[in-house]
């Protein structure tokens, strides 16, 4: 199912209510993140959501995502969850969410699991790679190699169609050998010891870039650390000092409204409740 404007409109609402709390939490313990992805172009070229978008994207430096791991769930409030394979079983994916209790935003993609499955916004680590080219090639396709089969084996087959169903289930039999539990703790096993070993490095890359090149999501280490505030939704929020430089190496000309066939919500939902 998609949403109608009024539903997308009340999704924003319960997001932004998670945006403001984990705002909160972040400057009471001095962890800085930036807007991201859509989330950041949105601030930047409408002050707030894009009109047809319907989630919210943060991007946090490996050190402090870790701390907000250990924070996040005694400083949330009753009704928030935050969501990682360590607080809901189930849930596999190697970045984390923060959920709104009481809701139901139930992706197609996840819809066959046992997670809580409220509202969200997505919370992505920055992890740290080597300043020499070809080893941070080589820890890129490292992670990506088990991230793939994490993704190939707990993402909802049946969600899938066409070209991309018969190539997920190719990659299911290649990835047999291997469970869910193995491939995730590969993922952060991976990422946990190129922070270590990294951690003056001066670049970082999102490893978990939804892209098929994900080492255009490579950027300077003071891109992260170097933050300003920024109006989105008529509140506050910190976004990088370097966006303009982040949202051209993704998306080009950023500025520039998409085609109206393709301003459409980007959330395929088995369920919704609001």
């Amino acid at each position: 199912m998609k949403l109608s404007d009024a539903q997308r409109k009340r999704v924003q609402e319960d997001e932004l209510q998670i945006l403001i709390k984990f705002d909160e939490i972040c400057r009471k313990f001095n962890l800085k993140y930036t807007l991201a992805a859509g989330t950041m172009i949105g601030a930047v070229r409408h002050k707030g959501f894009i009109p047809w978008d319907d989630d919210i994207d943060v991007y946090m430096l490996r050190n402090d995502f870790n701390k907000l791991r250990k924070i996040a769930p005694m400083e949330l409030p009753e009704n928030m969850f935050y969501q990682s394979h360590y607080t809901d079983p189930e849930y596999y994916y190697p970045f984390d969410k923060i959920r709104l209790d009481g809701t139901i935003f139930k992706e197609t993609f996840l819809a066959n699991h046992n997670i809580n499955h409220g509202v969200f916004i997505d919370v992505f680590p920055i992890d740290s790679i080597s300043n020499n080219k070809c080893k941070s090639t080589i820890q890129f396709y490292h992670y990506r190699f088990y991230r793939l089969g994490l993704m190939t084996k707990y993402v909802n087959i049946e969600a899938r169609s066409g070209k991309r169903k018969t190539l997920a289930n190719i990659l299911r039999v290649l990835y047999l050998p291997f469970n869910l539990d193995y491939l995730y703790k590969k993922c952060e096993t991976i990422a946990q010891q190129k922070e270590s070993r990294y951690k003056n490095s001066k670049w970082v890359r999102n490893l978990n870039s939804v892209g098929s090149d994900g080492m255009r999501e490579t950027y300077h280490h003071y891109a992260f650390t170097k933050l300003e505030f920024i109006e989105f939704e008529k509140n506050k929020f910190y976004i990088s000092k370097d966006y303009d430089a982040m949202l051209r190496a993704i998306y080009g000309n950023y500025m520039k409204l998409p085609p109206k066939s393709e301003q459409v919500t980007r959330h395929d939902l088995a369920e919704l409740k609001l």
